[in-house]
């Protein structure tokens, strides 16, 4: 072999290796400073719409949802008795706890008219009510025996015409407490009535066959309302998540995907009160706008507390329209980064809650996957800080399509300081910033590390045994 075809052979080879070690070093610069993104940040394991129902002289039940499947379980305790772990319902039997997305915990066997509190144990974060923990007081032992009212049962399908994977289903009536149960892997549920209480909790309640139950129905992503009359309760009418059913004048299903259409207005004591909501941003949603405008819901005429973690805290106070919408824009722009949007209002009980939403905002003129908000000629919210009043928000032209509404516990015994989701520890940690897309430079410099990564194995391939 001569020096010259030794020299041809070697020469690439070597180039080839050059190659391959200059795009492993390019692509884990590229992967470090977050150009290429490997992977996505967990949903977030938070408590949702935390709901006290089922409230007796020996036991009461604790339901939220959160985002992502989770293990849950509270720790409750009452004095200075040393505090109990209970597991979801579904777990309780076999002891072994398992992950959810919607969460039921039934808490039994306790003494009568005694004060519990309990904390929320989401995942690997302990949650309490605003630093404090829950709290709910069982009732006292009535003398009246159970009634002989038949209990409300029927069956949920999911979208696809299944039984949905999970779901809760919600009961109440015009001036009668918050019940609730777990729907079966077959879309079948009942809920005992006989045992009813009003809504302070001090007598049994009334009913009769032209009793009008209010019912809501979750899979945690999609509702349905339905109002029955007792007579037409066992069993309700098919309901289909995501529709709302009006039972009261046809025993025959009229569903329909808008509630507007179909589903009759009540007096505000009488209907499922809509929980706090965010509907901008939506979860890790990235705005170019550094102020963007923020929108949600809560109950109509009440002042919306708003937070927003930044590097300087806001915090500000709007109220609500007559349909329940607020609105909020900073009045400084938010610096690059991630924030937290946090807001707290009352519900239909005087319970306060809060809930937080996560967010991003982008360097000017980046672009994003999520959508951005409306540019800067948006109309802001007068906004005020917390304490110095209530002015009211601009009211939202964007007319609603389908309820919000869900069931809030209408006990009066359940302490004003409750369901506030925040974890005892803080805030969760901020997920990382992720930085801006569509940079052409980095786009570029991530291709071509790959093609001179793809361009230094084939030469060292196709030499592979040259003399080095």
């Amino acid at each position: 072999m001569t020096h010259k075809s030794v020299l041809n052979k070697k020469i690439p080879t070597v180039l080839g290796l050059f190659l391959l070690a200059l795009a492993v070093l390019t692509t884990s610069y590229l992967v470090q400073t977050g150009v290429i993104l490997l992977g996505g940040a967990a949903p977030s394991d938070n408590p949702e719409d935390v709901r006290i129902t089922n409230v007796s002289s020996s036991s009461f039940t604790v339901t939220y949802k959160t985002q992502t499947k989770v293990i849950g379980t509270i720790s409750v305790a009452s004095g200075t008795a040393k505090p109990q772990i209970i597991l979801d319902e579904r777990d309780q039997q076999s002891g072994v706890p398992k992950l959810y997305m919607l969460h039921s915990i039934s808490v039994k066997n306790l003494k009568e008219n005694t004060q519990y509190v309990f904390s929320i144990t989401s995942g690997s974060t302990t949650y309490q009510n605003n630093g404090s923990p829950f709290s709910t007081k069982t009732v006292q032992e009535t003398i009246a025996s159970p009634s002989a009212t038949l209990p409300l049962s029927g069956k949920l399908l999911g979208v696809n015409g299944t039984a949905p994977e999970e779901a809760l289903i919600y009961v109440t009536t015009k001036g009668g407490q918050s019940l609730s149960t777990l729907v079966k892997n077959n879309g079948v549920y009942i809920v005992p009535l006989n045992t009813m209480l009003n809504a302070d909790t001090t007598s049994p309640m009334v009913l009769s066959d032209s009793t009008i139950m209010q019912i809501l129905a979750t899979d945690g992503k999609l509702q349905s309302q339905a109002q029955v009359p007792l007579s037409g309760a066992n069993p309700v009418p098919l309901i289909t998540i995501g529709n709302n059913y009006n039972f009261i004048a046809n025993t025959t299903s009229i569903g329909t995907s808008s509630a507007s259409l179909s589903f009759p207005a009540y007096p505000q004591n009488d209907i499922l009160q809509a929980t706090e909501v965010i509907t901008t941003p939506k979860k890790d949603e990235g705005f170019t706008d550094p102020q963007p405008q923020f929108k949600g819901k809560a109950l109509p005429n009440q002042p919306v507390t708003i937070e927003i973690h930044s590097d300087d805290k806001i915090t500000a106070t709007v109220t609500t329209d007559t349909s329940g919408n607020w609105t909020f824009r900073p009045t400084t722009p938010l610096s690059v980064g991630q924030h937290i949007i946090s807001i707290t209002s009352k519900d239909s009980s005087g319970i306060l809650k809060t809930i937080q939403q996560s967010f991003t905002v982008f360097a000017s003129g980046s672009q994003v996957t999520q959508s951005a908000t409306p540019s800067a000629t948006l109309v802001p919210s007068p906004t005020h800080s917390a304490g110095s009043g209530s002015p009211t928000a601009t009211p939202t032209t964007k007319p609603t399509v389908g309820p919000t509404t869900s069931i809030t516990p209408t006990s009066t015994i359940v302490p004003t300081a409750t369901p506030t989701v925040a974890p005892t520890s803080g805030l969760p940690t901020p997920k990382p910033t992720l930085p801006p897309t569509g940079n052409n430079t980095l786009v570029i410099s991530s291709i071509l590390a790959i093609v001179t990564a793809v361009v230094g194995a084939v030469l060292f391939v196709l030499t592979k045994g040259a003399i080095l």
